[in-house]
């Protein structure tokens, strides 16, 4: 096995981790998917022209005010003709892909990834053709990186992804928030949800956290009174478990099993509160970006 995909394996392991433990261990977990490398411009340092595959793409470091300490970068990329398609600017840039076709098309892509800076947020992905005619396929933003990973089975790229909406979720602390395993595929120009084609992954999501929660803790949460995420005195673990179980098979297509377990784990008179919060986060989180904005 070489090292590349010894790397890769990790770091979805990480990932899997975090949507489990709710703790921020994967931020550059793009860049290390395939071995990219560090930033090309972080924070006004670094100034970098790279010619891959037809087009330039020119990393400069600028001042901004709209960043920490007024420093930022910009990123323009030109085709061979060199005319600009494409041009950005945050608190840093790297390059994470430049030679797999991303959304299908039998085309090259190049991924770029970009940071805003601050503690919690938050990273845009860059999705550019390389092919005749090169341009911006489409981007997304997400408060948590992102893995683009090869899925072995059919030899399409997967975006292994947590969403971010569910930060502080329920008054929780950013430590304690469950962070649900999210997987993308782009077909064309539109992301799809491909989380059931990944059950594996949840189902060590679930067999880990259900583990965890002994009968004895199970019927502590449940016969809890007033919002086990807002009880102080309760341990965060239990909590933490019982969600992480919700969402990974409310994430991989289960959302009968999700509801069902909430039942079982949740204070009933809290349940219809909490359930009708998780879908609303689901609803408005990445997911958002498989639905057509275009429809009635």
């Amino acid at each position: 096995m070489y090292a590349g995909d010894m790397e890769k394996i990790c770091v979805v392991r990480l990932m899997r981790l975090a949507a489990y433990l709710g703790v921020l261990v994967f931020l550059v977990s793009a860049r290390t998917s395939f071995a990219a490398g560090r930033d090309e411009c972080s924070g006004g340092e670094g100034h970098v022209v790279k010619n891959l595959q037809g087009v330039q793409v020119e990393f400069t470091p600028t001042k901004d005010d709209a960043f920490a300490f007024g420093q930022a970068c910009s990123v323009v990329v030109r085709d061979s003709a060199h005319k600009e398609i494409f041009s950005e600017i945050d608190s840093g840039f790297s390059v994470i892909m430049t030679d797999s076709d991303v959304n299908g098309d039998g085309v090259p892509d190049m991924v770029l990834e970009s940071y805003s800076g601050g503690a919690h947020c938050c990273w845009t992905y860059y999705i550019i053709s390389l092919g005749a005619n090169p341009r911006l396929l489409t981007k997304f933003e997400n408060e948590r990186g992102a893995a683009f990973v090869r899925n072995v089975k059919n030899g399409r790229i997967d975006i292994e992804t947590q969403d971010g909406d569910f930060d502080y979720f329920d008054g929780q602390c950013h430590a304690c928030t469950v962070f649900p395993l999210v997987y993308l595929r782009l077909e064309g120009t539109k992301f799809v949800d491909v989380g059931s084609e990944h059950l594996a992954a949840y189902d060590e999501i679930i067999a880990t956290s259900q583990k965890a929660l002994s009968d004895d803790k199970r019927q502590h949460l449940r016969s809890l009174k007033g919002r086990p995420t807002e009880d102080r005195e309760l341990d965060d673990d239990l909590v933490r478990n019982a969600l992480s179980i919700v969402l990974a098979y409310l994430y991989s297509g289960r959302e009968a099993e999700a509801h069902q377990t909430l039942g079982e784990l949740w204070p009933p008179s809290n349940q219809e509160r909490i359930w009708n919060l998780i879908l609303e986060n689901r609803r408005n989180g990445i997911l958002n970006y498989t639905r057509d904005k275009n429809a009635a």
